[in-house]
C-alpha cells in the first residue's frame, strides 16, 4: 500500500502494524454525519420532490408560475448546502435515482395530462395525480435516506 506514513512523514510503504493502527483509529470515530444531516437531506429531497410535482401541474395551467417553481427550486438548494453539514452514506446516489426518477415523470405525466385533455378534458384530480406521480419518486428516495440514517 503506498501512502505517506502518518508517524514519519515520509513517503513509501506502510507496513501491516501501521495499516492495522491506522484503521483501529479510524474505526473509533463517530460517524461522520449527524441525524440532524440525515433529517436535512431528507427533508430537502422530500422538498424538492413535491416542489417539482406541485411545480409541473402549476407550469401546465400558468407559463407565469415557471418563476416562482425555479426560485423555489435554488432556494431549497441554497438552504440544504447551508444547514447540512455532511450527506449521510449513500444519500446521494438515493436523492439522484428518487429525483432522476421524478424528472423523467415529469415528461411521462405531462404527455399524458395532454392526451388527456385533448380526448376525455382534465379535472381536477388529474391535476393531483399528476402531481402526486411525479413526487413519488422523490418521496421514496427521501423516505429511503430517513430509514438508513436512523440505522
Amino acid at each position: 500500500m503506498s501512502t505517506e506514513n502518518a508517524t514519519t512523514g515520509n513517503a513509501g510503504t506502510v507496513d501491516r502494524a501501521e495499516a492495522a493502527r491506522l484503521l483501529a483509529e479510524a474505526e473509533g470515530r463517530g460517524p461522520v454525519t449527524t441525524e440532524r444531516d440525515v433529517r436535512i437531506y431528507a427533508g430537502f429531497a422530500a422538498a424538492i420532490a413535491v416542489v417539482m410535482g406541485v411545480g409541473t401541474v402549476a407550469i401546465m395551467l400558468s407559463n407565469w408560475a415557471m418563476i416562482p417553481y425555479v426560485l423555489a427550486l435554488f432556494g431549497l438548494i441554497w438552504w440544504q448546502r447551508r444547514a447540512s453539514g455532511a450527506s449521510p452514506l449513500g444519500a446521494g446516489r438515493t436523492y439522484t435515482w428518487g429525483v432522476g426518477g421524478s424528472g423523467v415523470l415529469i415528461v411521462v405525466v405531462v404527455t399524458g395530462l395532454h392526451v388527456v385533455r385533448t380526448t376525455l378534458g382534465l379535472t381536477w384530480w388529474w391535476y393531483v395525480l399528476g402531481a402526486v406521480v411525479v413526487a413519488l419518486p422523490g418521496l421514496v428516495a427521501a423516505w429511503l435516506i430517513a430509514r438508513r440514517g436512523r440505522r
